[in-house]
Parts: C-alpha cells; structure tokens; sequence
C-alpha cells in the first residue's frame, strides 16, 4: 500500500516535472522567437544603415567631384581674368603708343606741308619766269629756235642742226656762233638763269654717217662738244655751268620715215636746269608720303 502511494507520487512528480519542464520549453520558444523577430529587424535596420552610408559615400564622391570640377574652373577663371587684366594693359600701352605716333605723324605731315607749299611755290616761280623767256625767245628768235618747259621747270631750247653746223661737221658755222651769242644774251646769262646748268646735248638723223652708227655717235658728241666750249670761250658762260652730251638717233622727236622728220631729228638742245632740278620729282614723292601719312592718321 505504501509503495503504491510513493509510485502515484512519483508518477505525479514525473507529470509535473514535465508540465513544467514544457512551460519552460514553451517560454523559451516564445522568447527565441522574439529574438530571431528581433534580430531579423536589427539585420534590415543594419541593411538600410548600410545602403545609407553607401548612398552618403556616393554622394560625398559626387560632390567631391563637383568641387573639383569648380576649382579647376576657378583657376581657369582666374586664368582667364589675369590674361584679361594683362591683355587690358597691353591694349592701354599700344593705344598710347599709337596717340604718340599719331602727333608724330601730324608734326611731320605739317612739316611736309610746309615742304609741299615751299616747292610748289618755287616751281610757280620757274614755270612763269621760263614762259616769259619762251615767250622772249619766239618774238626774237622765230623759227630757229624753239622753247619748251618741262615739268621739272628745265628750259629746253631746240636748234636746229644746219644753223649751226654745215652738214657732216662739227665746226660751227657764222651763223651759228651768232646764233649762241643770241641765246648767251638773251637767256644763258640772264641774272634769272645764272644759277641754272646749261646741258648741251646733240642729235643726228637715223642714216648712218659713211655706212657706220658710230660716226653718228662721234658727230652728235663733237657737236655738243663745240658749242660747249664756244659758249664757254666766246659768250661768257662759265664752264662749271657747261655739260656736254651726244645721243646719236637714239631719241628722235619725230619717229616718222621722212625727210621732214630727219630734218627736225637733227638737232642741238641747250637744256637750262635749275638747281632743283629734282623738285618735280621731290613734290610728286612728298605729295605721296602725305597720303600715306593721312591715310595711317585716319586708321
């Protein structure tokens, strides 16, 4: 009886150990299923963490690729604004260098100008003085003697050949010495023209002396030569004052095949040049550095 009563007892022990070894298991479950719950959201909070600083580390790399793209375009600007500053001064230096080189440019045009009035007043001057002696020497001389002013102011006086010289010679006939006394009088030793040079030069036909061109050469140089020195011998005319020069056929004044043009090929001229003789010349090259001057002045 009495171990009947211990084996319930024990049984009973055994079924309460169990019922409560079951709650523990039951609690125990319980609370593993709160901590797996638990650590399942801790493991998405830890993902969304990552995925943030993954995020902000893309970011930060975006931004630090921004900031590096404005400061190279700060140094470029910068770049930019020295060359600017740099290109503004150079500009103010060429702009003064080019005021400078302007009043230059005017103070040598005004003396140009005062150059120009100069010249061509002088040339005024020669041009009425040569008309009054051309115009002298029609009246005295008719036909024998002609007179031309070129544009340089030189007075050309054409005579022709059989005046002065028997045909083939070079020994000046009465007539002729008379001739260059007349032209010595009347205009060589004119106090107008007693600073001029007296250029002789003498002329032949185009018909070769006895078959040779260089008789014609010989003849046209002798020539020249003999009124030189009977102007220089005879009438008074000083011989620094005296040129010489033969040109043979080689520059005719009349081209044409006849003997109306041999005639007047075969000539002396006495050219009178003024001391300025490059003042024509000298005027037209001025008259062209002022345009260039203007020209430079107005750009």
């Amino acid at each position: 009886m009495k171990k009947g009563v211990l084996g319930i007892a024990s049984i009973c022990v055994s079924i309460l150990a169990i019922i409560v070894l079951g709650i523990l298991l039951y609690s125990t479950a319980r609370k593993f299923e709160q901590v797996q719950t638990e650590l399942g959201s801790t493991q998405e909070t830890l993902q969304t963490a990552e995925n943030e600083r993954l995020n902000l580390q893309k970011a930060l790399a975006e931004t630090q690729s921004k900031l590096e793209a404005t400061r190279v375009e700060l140094s470029q600007t910068q770049e930019i604004l020295q060359n600017a500053s740099e290109a503004t001064r150079k500009i103010a230096t060429e702009r003064n260098a080019l005021q400078q080189e302007k009043r230059t440019l005017e103070r040598e045009k005004e003396s140009l100008r005062a150059k120009l009035t100069g010249i061509e007043s002088e040339l005024q001057r020669i041009r009425v003085q040569s008309q009054r002696s051309i115009t002298a020497i029609q009246e005295r001389f008719k036909d024998t003697v002609g007179a031309v002013l070129d544009n340089a102011g030189r007075l050309k006086l054409d005579v022709k050949g059989k005046i002065l010289f028997e045909t083939g010679k070079a020994t000046l006939s009465p007539e002729g010495k008379a001739l260059l006394d007349a032209i010595s009088e009347e205009i060589l030793l004119n106090t107008h023209y007693s600073h001029y040079a007296v250029r002789v030069e003498g002329h032949t036909d185009d018909a070769p002396i006895a078959g040779s061109e260089i008789r014609n050469w010989n003849l046209s140089a002798e020539r020249a030569i003999a009124a030189v020195k009977y102007l220089q011998v005879h009438a008074g005319v000083e011989a620094q004052r005296l040129a010489a020069t033969g040109y043979a056929f080689y520059q005719p004044i009349d081209t044409a095949d006849t003997p109306e043009a041999k005639s007047k090929n075969r000539r002396i001229e006495i050219i009178l040049v003024p001391p300025q003789d490059f003042l024509s010349e000298l005027l037209t090259s001025l008259q062209k550095v002022m345009a260039s001057i203007e020209k430079q002045a107005s750009e």
